[in-house]
Order: C-alpha cells, then structure tokens, then sequence
C-alpha cells in the first residue's frame, strides 16, 4: 500500500515536471504556469452558491470528439454498458429508446471544432455572434492572436488562461446557458463556465495533457499511450464526484470528457480506439456519476443529456497531408508570393506588427487575414486592421494563388490536389455586421447557393447556411476574408485526405457528415422513449442542431 503510494506521487510529481518544463520550453509565462497549478481541483466562482432548487435536475455528459454515429455504435456493439441500462434499449432503426430519445441529423457549427462548437452550444448563438469562430482565431479590431487551442503558433498562455483567468467568458458577448438558467450549476472541467456557480479545474498532475491538446503533431513512430487521457477524465469525475459530496447535487452540472477527442486524434486506429475508450473509460465514469444521483435520491427527478461537439476522421500522420503554417511548401507561402508580409507565426507579436496577412487552421478548415495593403505599403508600416482589405488589389491575388496552387502547382507544387473549395469576400469595416462568403468557381467570386445549384455536392452538410452561421453576423470578420476548405471527410480515400494542421492520425472541422453529425441523447428515468422524443420536439422542434441545446436545457429546467 505505502509503495503504491509513493510510486503514485512521484508519477503525480513527474507529470507536473514535465508539464511545467513544457509550458516554459513553448513561451508560457512563470505567473500563468502558477496560476494554473493553483487552480487544480473544486473552485467556487459564486459565494455564497446559489441554493439548491432541488426540483427537476439535467446532468449533460459532454463527449468531445465523439460523433453521433460513434455514440450510436458504441451503444449497440455493447461499449456504453451502463449508459446503455439507463436508456434502454432501442428497436432495430429506431431513435427511440426505451427511456431516452436520440436525436437525429444533428449538426454542428462549422468548422466542427471544438472550441466553436462547444461556444455555440453553451449559448446557443452562432460563431459570428459568440466570437469564437474556431481553435484559434485573429481579431483585427485588436490585432491580437487568439488560441485557446494554439495549431499554428507558439505559446500555450491563453491555454492556461481558459481555466486561471476565465479567457472564454472574458471574450463571449453573448449570455452563456448558466447565465439563462440562473440555478445551482457545477461544471467539471469544461472551457464554458461563466455564470457557473463551481467549476472543476485539471488537475495539477494532469496539465501535460491538457496542454497536450494542441502538441506538435506525431512521428510516424511516436508511441501512443492511453493512460494519461483516461487519467484526466477519471480524476475530472472523481473532483466532480467530490463537490457533490461537499456542496449537493446541483440543478445544473456538466461533466465534460476531453480526454476522448485528445486520445483520438493520436489513435493508432482512431475509429477502434475510441471505441475501447468509450468502453474502458468514460462509461465506467457515467456509471459513478449515475451511482451517485441514485443514492441522494435525484436520479427520478434529472434529465440525462450526452452531447457532442464534432466527430473524427482518420488521416494520414505525413507531412504530404498536413498542411502546415511553416515553410516554403506550405499554404503560407501562396501569400508570400502574392506579396504579403506574413503576421509572425507567434501567440503575441509584440516584435513585428506591420504584417499585411495572418492565418489560423481549424483542420479541414483554414482562415486567411489579409489587410488593405494601401495602408501599410513599406515594410515598418502598421496596417490599420480595422478597414477590409481590398477585393482586386487584396483579396482576388491570394484566391488565385490558391487556385494555381491546388489545380497545377503552380507556386507551391507540394498544394497540388490539396483543396477542395475555395471562398472569398469584400468584407465590412469593423464595427457593421460582416458579410457572407462567395465561392471562387476557377474564374470569379460567386453565390454559395447558385454554384451549389450548378455544381451539387451533398457530402457538405447545409453548406451555405452553416457558412453564414460563421460569417455573418458582428464577429463574423472573425472567420477571415479567405477561407480554404480542404479536400477532407469520410466520403474520400483516407488517401485524399488533407488537414492545416502538423500530423495527426484523425482530424475534424469539415462540413462532412461523420465530423459534423453530433449525438444529442436525451434520457430520463420515468419517462418513455416517445414521450422524450415529443417533449424535445415541443421544446426545439423536430430538427433540432447544435444551436437548440442551450435552449433545449433551459426548456427541460422549466427556465
């Protein structure tokens, strides 16, 4: 026993080394490394709490990574046992369960990443209205590099900042579920927390994982190892577990699974991996949290939701199908050709602010921010980032950089048969609502709709209103003036797959059916499969999206 326990803290107090001299190595400051390490556990952010209505209750299981058709397999294949016993079971096509209705054709927002997705699910507004249009993103108006999940830069600060300083809700214009809700709400290591009254921070042992999230890609001969992401979902429910115990059963909590989409996207088998983790970890988890409502007898009275955020898709982990933010055979380098002085591939340019572009990758997905070069000319001058640039002088030069690139070559050989769509628009100064995206056609800008028309392509999913859910609204200019889709889902070869981002064994962030078709699994003791199915139905309609889930819970509260 003594051994077992000296063995466990010195494996606690060497993932805590290793996660410190990680967060120093990548730029992270002493003061946010501190502040981070101080805030693992149980925090309050309401003193005193909210009392307890202790009325009906929803307990949401929010699964990052996991799609709705994973879920759907992993409760028939026998994966989800103790979730599956408290659902019931479901005839053969049906989305009725016994005690639960699963929701289908749910979508997400696009890009189906999750630091998006997650914002418009907690708020139930689109990513033009939250802010958040990705994983990472630029605001022209402050010319600040934002990257609560950094891809293309250096610097793990605002990774840190997401659970010290509350980064998100500091961001988020718009109310958050909690807020609405205005009950006893505990959330467990979820990035959404504000009008929470708890919160569940990562465990100080547990932060090389979390900053894991956005490592530097695989070797083709990395070795994958399982143990720490079980580690942080098991420790984040064990804490959750903890406040119940010290604090009660709130009328809100959300238990949020990271650790699922993390292991994922270095699987070995992403697909068969994600099942046994499903398996192994996550429902074993569900099955203490369950345990727990039973025995304070508030099991009868809560609605179970499981949600999700996006679905994976198996890549290549190869730098022919990673599309990369440094070097000459990269997407970056289309706009050095153009003649764009590239924003510095850093979290906080402090040492150079006269670039003309910058770029942010969301996995099949990448932004493009370019400025009107007529104010920024000469190499020293500072571009004033709140005019649009330029559609002929600005905008046109890098679609048809793009174009050459991925039809012939030409520039950039290594982007040849990389990209799928390309789109583009003259935008609006900041400050007035930001314009929809046209597609390029090989010659000129065109509406989204009229090139659907002409060109059909059923595999992205409700493309063009998804793409105004992004763009269109007073932080749609967050989403850039270039966006490149890259040729990516499930309906391709794995061979023809591309991502922007180092490599990966699966990714995410297309308009595809598998990335984005999200579980909304909507469970309660008492009640029948179609009376569930009927009262979401009345709450959200029949066709409910990512959009609905806010308000599906408020719904459920009587809120």
């Amino acid at each position: 026993m003594i051994r077992g326990l000296l063995i466990f803290g010195a494996t606690i107090l060497a993932l805590v080394a290793c996660a410190l001299g990680y967060l120093w190595w990548r730029g992270t400051p002493p003061d946010e490394i501190a502040g981070l390490l101080a805030s693992g556990g149980i925090r309050l952010l309401n003193e005193p709490l909210r009392p307890i209505r202790g009325d009906t209750r929803v307990l949401i299981l929010a699964m990052d990574g996991v799609g709705d058709e994973a879920l759907r397999s992993a409760l028939r294949g026998g994966h989800l046992r103790r979730l599956s016993a408290f659902v019931g079971t479901a005839s053969e096509g049906s989305n009725d369960y016994a005690h639960g209705y699963a929701a289908p054709g749910v979508l997400s927002v696009l890009p189906s990443t999750t630091f998006a997705a997650w914002g418009s699910l907690y708020t139930g507004q689109t990513p033009a209205y939250t802010g958040v249009p990705g994983n990472e993103w630029f605001a022209r108006e402050e010319m600040r590099f934002y990257a609560p999940a950094p891809v293309t830069v250096s610097g793990y600060e605002h990774a840190a900042k997401v659970y010290t300083d509350d980064l998100l809700g500091g961001l988020l214009p718009v109310p958050t579920l909690f807020e609405r809700a205005d009950l006893r709400s505990h959330v467990v290591l979820a990035h959404w927390y504000r009008g929470a009254d708890l919160i569940v921070t990562p465990d100080p042992g547990m932060l090389g994982e979390i900053v894991g999230a956005a490592v530097a890609g695989l070797t083709t001969d990395s070795e994958v190892h399982r143990e720490g992401y079980a580690e942080l979902d098991e420790t984040a429910v064990d804490r959750g577990l903890e406040a119940m115990e010290q604090h009660g059963i709130p009328d809100l909590q959300v238990v949020y699974f990271p650790g699922v989409d993390l292991f994922t996207h270095i699987a070995p088998e992403p697909v068969a991996d994600q099942l046994a983790y499903l398996r192994d970890i996550v429902d074993p988890a569900i099955g203490e949290l369950l345990d727990a409502y039973a025995a304070a007898g508030a099991l009868e009275d809560t609605w179970v939701l499981v949600v999700g955020d996006h679905g994976h898709v198996g890549v290549l982990d190869d730098d022919r199908h990673a599309l990369g933010a440094d070097g000459p055979d990269e997407p970056t380098a289309v706009l050095e050709s153009a003649g764009f002085r590239l924003r510095p591939l850093e979290l906080d340019s402090v040492s150079a602010d006269d670039y003309q572009a910058a770029v942010a990758y969301q996995g099949a997905i990448a932004y493009v921010y370019l400025a009107d070069r007529s104010t920024c000319p000469a190499e020293g001058d500072r571009c004033d980032w709140r005019r649009p640039p330029r559609l002929e002088e600005d905008v046109l030069p890098v679609v048809r950089g793009f174009d050459a690139a991925t039809r012939t070559g030409a520039g950039v050989a290594e982007l040849e048969g990389t990209l799928d769509l390309i789109f583009a628009r003259q935008d609006a100064p900041v400050g007035e609502e930001s314009r929809p995206f046209r597609v390029w056609d090989g010659t000129a800008l065109v509406p989204v709709a009229g090139y659907l028309a002409r060109n059909p392509r059923p595999d992205l999913l409700e493309l063009e209103r998804r793409l105004e859910d992004l763009s269109v609204g007073p932080r749609g200019h967050r989403a850039g003036d270039v966006l490149l889709l890259a040729r990516a889902g499930a309906e391709r070869p794995v061979e023809e797959r591309f991502y922007f981002s180092n490599p990966y064994r699966s990714w995410h962030g297309s308009p595809g059916a598998v990335e984005s078709t999200i579980p909304l699994l909507v469970a309660h003791p008492g009640r029948s499969g179609a009376d569930i199915r009927a009262r979401v139905h009345t709450a959200v309609g029949p066709d409910p999206s990512q959009l609905s889930i806010t308000p599906l819970v408020l719904d459920l509260l009587g809120r």
